[in-house]
Protein backbone atom coordinates (compact mmCIF):
# COMPACT_ATOMS: atom_id res chain seq x y z
CA UNK A 1 0.00 0.00 0.00
CA UNK A 2 1.02 3.74 -0.76
CA UNK A 3 2.24 5.18 2.52
CA UNK A 4 2.50 8.88 1.88
CA UNK A 5 4.81 10.86 4.70
CA UNK A 6 4.25 12.79 6.90
CA UNK A 7 7.69 14.29 7.67
CA UNK A 8 10.07 14.96 5.07
CA UNK A 9 12.42 12.56 7.05
CA UNK A 10 10.08 10.08 5.88
CA UNK A 11 11.22 10.08 2.81
CA UNK A 12 13.88 7.36 2.53
CA UNK A 13 10.95 5.04 4.18
CA UNK A 14 8.98 6.11 1.19
CA UNK A 15 11.34 4.70 -1.36
CA UNK A 16 12.29 1.67 0.41
CA UNK A 17 8.59 1.03 0.52
CA UNK A 18 7.78 1.65 -3.58
CA UNK A 19 10.91 -1.11 -3.64
CA UNK A 20 9.24 -3.22 -1.65
CA UNK A 21 6.03 -2.89 -3.25
CA UNK A 22 7.80 -4.34 -6.58
CA UNK A 23 8.87 -7.01 -4.31
CA UNK A 24 6.05 -8.35 -2.92
CA UNK A 25 4.23 -7.72 -6.20
CA UNK A 26 7.12 -10.07 -8.19
CA UNK A 27 7.48 -12.32 -5.17
CA UNK A 28 4.14 -13.92 -5.66
CA UNK A 29 5.60 -16.25 -8.49
CA UNK A 30 7.63 -17.80 -5.30
CA UNK A 31 4.82 -19.76 -4.87
CA UNK A 32 5.85 -21.44 -8.37
CA UNK A 33 9.04 -21.63 -8.11
CA UNK A 34 9.77 -23.42 -11.61
CA UNK A 35 8.44 -19.97 -13.26
CA UNK A 36 10.21 -17.63 -10.81
CA UNK A 37 13.67 -18.52 -11.62
CA UNK A 38 13.45 -18.77 -15.04
CA UNK A 39 12.34 -15.22 -14.35
CA UNK A 40 15.27 -13.97 -12.54
CA UNK A 41 17.84 -15.48 -14.79
CA UNK A 42 16.11 -14.21 -17.93
CA UNK A 43 16.32 -10.51 -16.40
CA UNK A 44 20.43 -11.06 -15.60
CA UNK A 45 21.75 -12.71 -18.69
CA UNK A 46 19.17 -11.33 -21.19
CA UNK A 47 18.69 -7.74 -19.64
CA UNK A 48 15.35 -6.73 -19.95
CA UNK A 49 13.79 -4.19 -18.60
CA UNK A 50 13.04 -4.24 -15.19
CA UNK A 51 9.35 -4.00 -13.55
CA UNK A 52 8.41 -0.92 -11.86
CA UNK A 53 6.29 0.45 -9.63
CA UNK A 54 4.89 4.18 -10.66
CA UNK A 55 2.22 6.53 -8.93
CA UNK A 56 -0.33 8.05 -10.61
CA UNK A 57 -1.96 11.27 -9.64
CA UNK A 58 -5.57 11.57 -11.73
CA UNK A 59 -6.96 14.72 -12.64
CA UNK A 60 -9.37 14.87 -9.29
CA UNK A 61 -6.58 14.32 -7.13
CA UNK A 62 -5.96 10.57 -6.19
CA UNK A 63 -2.76 9.08 -5.68
CA UNK A 64 -2.88 5.77 -7.20
CA UNK A 65 -0.04 2.77 -7.41
CA UNK A 66 0.26 0.46 -10.66
CA UNK A 67 3.07 -1.66 -11.25
CA UNK A 68 4.52 -1.61 -14.97
CA UNK A 69 6.39 -4.21 -17.00
CA UNK A 70 8.07 -2.82 -19.66
CA UNK A 71 8.57 -4.91 -22.75
CA UNK A 72 12.23 -5.88 -24.34
CA UNK A 73 10.31 -5.12 -27.95
CA UNK A 74 10.19 -1.36 -27.73
CA UNK A 75 8.01 -0.05 -30.21
CA UNK A 76 6.64 -3.04 -31.55
CA UNK A 77 5.76 -4.19 -28.48
CA UNK A 78 2.21 -4.84 -28.03
CA UNK A 79 0.31 -3.15 -24.81
CA UNK A 80 -1.92 -5.14 -21.91
CA UNK A 81 -3.73 -2.82 -19.36
CA UNK A 82 -5.73 -5.32 -16.39
CA UNK A 83 -8.43 -4.25 -14.87
CA UNK A 84 -8.68 -5.82 -11.66
CA UNK A 85 -11.93 -6.91 -9.84
CA UNK A 86 -13.77 -4.60 -6.98
CA UNK A 87 -12.08 -5.27 -3.48
CA UNK A 88 -9.22 -6.81 -5.41
CA UNK A 89 -6.16 -5.86 -6.29
CA UNK A 90 -2.82 -6.13 -8.93
CA UNK A 91 -0.45 -8.18 -7.24
CA UNK A 92 -2.40 -11.73 -7.39
CA UNK A 93 -1.72 -11.27 -11.40
CA UNK A 94 2.19 -11.38 -10.94
CA UNK A 95 2.09 -15.00 -13.03
CA UNK A 96 -0.22 -13.92 -15.68
CA UNK A 97 1.38 -10.33 -15.96
CA UNK A 98 4.83 -11.88 -16.27
CA UNK A 99 3.93 -14.29 -19.02
CA UNK A 100 2.50 -11.29 -21.41
CA UNK A 101 5.76 -9.46 -20.85
CA UNK A 102 7.50 -12.91 -22.13
CA UNK A 103 5.49 -13.05 -24.67
CA UNK A 104 6.53 -9.50 -26.11
CA UNK A 105 3.99 -7.03 -24.56
CA UNK A 106 4.04 -4.16 -22.37
CA UNK A 107 1.62 -4.54 -19.22
CA UNK A 108 0.13 -1.89 -16.49
CA UNK A 109 -1.99 -3.18 -13.69
CA UNK A 110 -2.98 0.23 -11.86
CA UNK A 111 -4.84 -0.41 -8.03
CA UNK A 112 -7.65 1.73 -8.94
CA UNK A 113 -8.72 4.33 -6.35
CA UNK A 114 -9.83 2.40 -2.86
CA UNK A 115 -7.96 -0.65 -3.84
CA UNK A 116 -4.67 -2.03 -2.93
CA UNK A 117 -1.70 0.50 -2.82
CA UNK A 118 -4.51 3.01 -3.82
CA UNK A 119 -6.34 2.87 -0.50
CA UNK A 120 -5.05 5.67 0.85
CA UNK A 121 -6.15 8.87 -0.38
CA UNK A 122 -6.47 12.61 0.95
CA UNK A 123 -10.08 13.05 1.50
CA UNK A 124 -12.29 16.51 1.41
CA UNK A 125 -10.82 18.26 4.69
CA UNK A 126 -7.24 17.41 3.54
CA UNK A 127 -6.96 14.32 6.28
CA UNK A 128 -5.41 11.56 4.76
CA UNK A 129 -7.55 8.16 5.35
CA UNK A 130 -8.42 5.13 3.78
CA UNK A 131 -11.14 4.93 0.94
CA UNK A 132 -14.01 2.49 2.31
CA UNK A 133 -15.01 0.38 -0.43
CA UNK A 134 -18.41 -0.51 1.33
CA UNK A 135 -19.61 3.45 0.93
CA UNK A 136 -18.32 3.87 -2.78
CA UNK A 137 -20.69 3.62 -5.34
CA UNK A 138 -21.83 4.22 -8.59
CA UNK A 139 -20.03 8.22 -8.96
CA UNK A 140 -17.16 6.26 -7.95
CA UNK A 141 -17.27 3.82 -10.12
CA UNK A 142 -17.42 6.39 -13.43
CA UNK A 143 -14.61 8.11 -11.75
CA UNK A 144 -12.73 5.45 -11.88
CA UNK A 145 -13.45 5.09 -15.33
CA UNK A 146 -12.83 8.53 -16.68
CA UNK A 147 -10.15 9.38 -14.36
CA UNK A 148 -8.29 6.23 -12.86
CA UNK A 149 -8.07 4.45 -16.02
CA UNK A 150 -7.92 7.94 -18.43
CA UNK A 151 -4.43 8.64 -16.36
CA UNK A 152 -2.84 4.85 -16.81
CA UNK A 153 -3.91 5.42 -20.45
CA UNK A 154 -1.91 8.93 -20.42
CA UNK A 155 1.33 7.01 -18.59
CA UNK A 156 1.20 4.64 -21.47
CA UNK A 157 0.94 7.82 -24.09
CA UNK A 158 4.38 8.98 -22.77
CA UNK A 159 5.77 5.29 -22.78
CA UNK A 160 4.72 5.23 -26.56
CA UNK A 161 6.65 8.01 -27.29
CA UNK A 162 9.68 6.99 -26.02
CA UNK A 163 9.08 3.98 -28.44
CA UNK A 164 8.59 1.58 -25.46
CA UNK A 165 5.37 0.40 -26.49
CA UNK A 166 3.12 0.20 -29.40
CA UNK A 167 -0.09 1.79 -27.67
CA UNK A 168 -2.09 1.55 -31.37
CA UNK A 169 -1.91 -2.17 -30.35
CA UNK A 170 -3.52 -2.49 -26.94
CA UNK A 171 -5.55 -5.31 -24.83
CA UNK A 172 -7.70 -4.40 -22.31
CA UNK A 173 -7.97 -7.50 -19.85
CA UNK A 174 -10.74 -6.74 -17.25
CA UNK A 175 -11.45 -8.69 -14.02
CA UNK A 176 -14.81 -9.73 -12.40
CA UNK A 177 -16.52 -5.97 -12.27
CA UNK A 178 -13.62 -4.78 -13.42
CA UNK A 179 -15.06 -6.30 -16.89
CA UNK A 180 -17.42 -3.29 -16.39
CA UNK A 181 -15.04 -0.46 -16.16
CA UNK A 182 -12.63 -2.37 -19.04
CA UNK A 183 -15.83 -2.41 -21.40
CA UNK A 184 -16.93 1.67 -20.42
CA UNK A 185 -13.31 2.59 -21.11
CA UNK A 186 -12.78 1.22 -24.18
CA UNK A 187 -15.89 2.26 -25.48
CA UNK A 188 -14.85 6.18 -24.35
CA UNK A 189 -11.44 5.31 -25.69
CA UNK A 190 -12.95 4.96 -29.15
CA UNK A 191 -15.22 7.92 -29.12
CA UNK A 192 -11.74 10.26 -28.84
CA UNK A 193 -11.43 11.85 -32.55
CA UNK A 194 -7.75 12.27 -34.29
CA UNK A 195 -7.64 15.69 -34.27
CA UNK A 196 -5.35 16.82 -37.09
CA UNK A 197 -2.14 14.30 -37.50
CA UNK A 198 -2.35 13.62 -33.48
CA UNK A 199 -3.95 10.20 -32.51
CA UNK A 200 -5.67 10.64 -29.47
CA UNK A 201 -7.68 7.18 -28.98
CA UNK A 202 -8.88 4.12 -30.61
CA UNK A 203 -6.06 2.72 -29.24
CA UNK A 204 -8.15 -0.52 -28.16
CA UNK A 205 -7.55 -3.43 -30.23
CA UNK A 206 -8.71 -6.47 -28.05
CA UNK A 207 -10.46 -7.08 -25.02
CA UNK A 208 -10.50 -9.79 -22.35
CA UNK A 209 -13.24 -10.87 -19.98
CA UNK A 210 -11.95 -13.01 -16.99
CA UNK A 211 -15.41 -13.68 -14.67
CA UNK A 212 -17.40 -11.11 -15.88
CA UNK A 213 -19.83 -9.57 -13.94
CA UNK A 214 -23.15 -7.80 -15.49
CA UNK A 215 -23.03 -4.51 -13.54
CA UNK A 216 -20.72 -2.97 -11.07
CA UNK A 217 -21.92 -0.65 -8.48
CA UNK A 218 -25.03 -0.32 -10.51
CA UNK A 219 -23.13 0.44 -13.83
CA UNK A 220 -23.87 -2.32 -16.26
CA UNK A 221 -22.36 -3.72 -18.88
CA UNK A 222 -24.71 -5.01 -21.74
CA UNK A 223 -25.35 -1.33 -23.03
CA UNK A 224 -21.73 -1.63 -24.45
CA UNK A 225 -22.42 -4.24 -26.59
CA UNK A 226 -25.53 -3.54 -27.92
CA UNK A 227 -26.83 -1.97 -31.57
CA UNK A 228 -23.84 -1.89 -33.69
CA UNK A 229 -21.13 -0.87 -30.71
CA UNK A 230 -17.92 -0.51 -32.24
CA UNK A 231 -16.29 -2.69 -29.65
CA UNK A 232 -18.37 -5.97 -31.64
CA UNK A 233 -15.48 -5.31 -34.17
CA UNK A 234 -13.02 -5.79 -31.85
CA UNK A 235 -11.47 -8.94 -30.87
CA UNK A 236 -12.89 -10.39 -27.49
CA UNK A 237 -12.10 -13.17 -25.39
CA UNK A 238 -14.23 -14.44 -22.29
CA UNK A 239 -13.29 -16.92 -19.95
CA UNK A 240 -14.88 -18.54 -16.58
CA UNK A 241 -15.01 -21.17 -13.77
CA UNK A 242 -18.25 -23.14 -15.28
CA UNK A 243 -19.44 -23.97 -11.75
CA UNK A 244 -18.61 -20.24 -10.08
CA UNK A 245 -20.81 -17.42 -8.72
CA UNK A 246 -20.29 -15.66 -11.95
CA UNK A 247 -21.18 -18.74 -14.04
CA UNK A 248 -24.48 -17.59 -15.08
CA UNK A 249 -23.51 -13.79 -15.97
CA UNK A 250 -20.12 -14.54 -18.04
CA UNK A 251 -22.72 -17.09 -19.89
CA UNK A 252 -25.17 -14.58 -20.75
CA UNK A 253 -22.08 -11.79 -21.60
CA UNK A 254 -20.54 -14.25 -23.71
CA UNK A 255 -23.68 -15.50 -26.04
CA UNK A 256 -24.72 -11.95 -26.12
CA UNK A 257 -21.65 -11.34 -27.37
CA UNK A 258 -21.67 -13.81 -29.72
CA UNK A 259 -24.97 -13.55 -30.68
CA UNK A 260 -24.67 -9.54 -31.43
CA UNK A 261 -20.63 -10.93 -33.47
CA UNK A 262 -22.91 -13.12 -35.55
CA UNK A 263 -25.47 -10.12 -36.81
CA UNK A 264 -22.87 -7.83 -37.40
CA UNK A 265 -20.84 -10.27 -39.50
CA UNK A 266 -24.36 -11.28 -41.12
CA UNK A 267 -23.80 -15.32 -40.28
CA UNK A 268 -21.42 -17.80 -40.58
CA UNK A 269 -18.77 -18.71 -38.08
CA UNK A 270 -18.13 -15.98 -35.55
CA UNK A 271 -14.88 -14.45 -36.28
CA UNK A 272 -13.14 -12.72 -33.18
CA UNK A 273 -14.92 -14.28 -30.16
CA UNK A 274 -13.36 -16.83 -28.04
CA UNK A 275 -15.44 -18.32 -25.14
CA UNK A 276 -13.07 -20.40 -22.56
CA UNK A 277 -15.15 -22.37 -19.97
CA UNK A 278 -13.46 -24.79 -17.37
CA UNK A 279 -14.90 -26.87 -15.11
CA UNK A 280 -14.40 -25.08 -11.43
CA UNK A 281 -16.18 -23.18 -9.18
CA UNK A 282 -13.02 -21.21 -9.01
CA UNK A 283 -13.33 -17.10 -10.27
CA UNK A 284 -11.20 -14.49 -10.82
CA UNK A 285 -7.54 -14.29 -9.88
CA UNK A 286 -7.77 -17.78 -8.40
CA UNK A 287 -9.00 -18.74 -11.64
CA UNK A 288 -5.73 -17.69 -13.10
CA UNK A 289 -3.63 -18.23 -10.92
CA UNK A 290 -4.59 -22.15 -10.08
CA UNK A 291 -5.99 -23.34 -13.74
CA UNK A 292 -3.24 -23.86 -15.35
CA UNK A 293 -4.56 -23.42 -18.98
CA UNK A 294 -6.16 -20.02 -18.33
CA UNK A 295 -2.95 -18.16 -18.52
CA UNK A 296 -1.93 -20.10 -21.82
CA UNK A 297 -5.16 -19.35 -23.62
CA UNK A 298 -5.06 -15.50 -23.06
CA UNK A 299 -1.33 -15.36 -23.75
CA UNK A 300 -2.37 -16.77 -27.10
CA UNK A 301 -5.40 -14.97 -27.29
CA UNK A 302 -3.36 -11.61 -27.46
CA UNK A 303 -0.59 -13.52 -29.85
CA UNK A 304 -3.02 -14.57 -33.04
CA UNK A 305 -6.02 -11.90 -32.66
CA UNK A 306 -4.25 -8.66 -32.41
CA UNK A 307 -1.98 -8.35 -35.53
CA UNK A 308 0.50 -5.87 -35.83
CA UNK A 309 2.70 -4.56 -39.19
CA UNK A 310 3.21 -1.29 -41.25
CA UNK A 311 -0.32 -1.40 -42.09
CA UNK A 312 -1.59 -2.80 -39.15
CA UNK A 313 -1.87 -1.13 -36.38
CA UNK A 314 1.16 0.33 -36.57
CA UNK A 315 3.20 2.21 -33.89
CA UNK A 316 2.21 5.71 -34.26
CA UNK A 317 3.75 8.95 -32.18
CA UNK A 318 1.17 10.93 -30.36
CA UNK A 319 2.79 14.16 -30.29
Amino acid sequence: MRVFAATNGNACSQVGRRCWAVVLFVSVLVLSPSAFAPMACAQDKDEKPKPRTIELVTKDGKRLRAFYFPSEKGKAAKTVMLVHEWKGQASPYAKLVVALRDAGCAVLVPDYRGHGGSREQVNSKGIKAEMDTSKMSRRDIENIIKYDLEKAKNFLKEENDEESLNLNAMVVIGVGEGCVMAAHWAARDWKWPTVGRIKQGRDVKGLVFISPTKQAKGVPIDPIFSGRSVLLQLPIMVVSGADSPNAEDAERIANRIEASKKKLQRGGDVQGFEYKRYNTALMNASLVKDIPAVIPAITKFIETEVKTSDTRNPWVSRQ
